[in-house]
């Protein structure tokens, strides 16, 4: 009787810490939806700062970088300028936008819609580039954004008639180091 009343203590934290699930997530111990998927694209959302766009109407206003992260979009092709507020490295990452042009009785064309920063005539980065890059960055400089890719959609027809064209945008973001 003694040796079970020794090992039954021994059995159930053995059976306790065995039934115990480990949650590999992540962030292990959170979960925000229960799919990991769907919790890192609501953790990428959570940190990514929203979009300031580059439009015509604010072309001639730079954009000011400063200690907090910022993210630049454009749907139009229209060049801009960036400015910053103190010198030192930054992480630059980029994704590219895209153009589709379709009708409704032939394939649609697909144009990558690219991305650059640049100083002067000089190419510091481009959003061809897969994954972060340092820049530095100096105040009193002026940093130009010029994009390329996007075509006219009145230069494409489809069996004589008119395609439409849907651009999703390019994203530039800086985040200072």
């Amino acid at each position: 009787m003694l040796k079970y009343l020794v090992w039954l203590p021994l059995l159930t934290l053995f059976f306790w810490s065995c039934s115990n699930e480990k949650e590999e997530g992540l962030i292990p111990g959170t979960r925000l939806t229960g799919d990991s998927m769907a919790d890192a694209l609501v953790l990428y959302v959570l940190v990514t700062p929203p979009c300031q766009y580059l439009t015509n109407e604010n072309a001639n206003s730079p954009f000011v970088l400063g200690a907090n992260p910022i993210s630049i979009c454009s749907v139009s092709a229209v060049s801009g300028s960036i400015t910053v507020q103190s010198n030192g490295t930054y992480e630059v990452t980029a994704t590219s936008g895209r153009q589709t042009l379709t009708s409704s009785s032939c394939n649609s064309s697909r144009f990558d819609y690219v991305v650059a920063l640049k100083e002067g005539g000089t190419e510091l980065f481009s959003s061809t580039f897969v994954g972060p890059k340092q820049v530095v960055l100096e105040t009193g400089k002026m940093y130009s954004l010029q994009s390329s890719g996007l075509v006219n959609p009145s230069d494409y027809q489809c069996q004589g008639r008119a395609v439409s064209s849907a651009i999703t945008p390019y994203r530039i973001n800086f985040r200072k180091l």
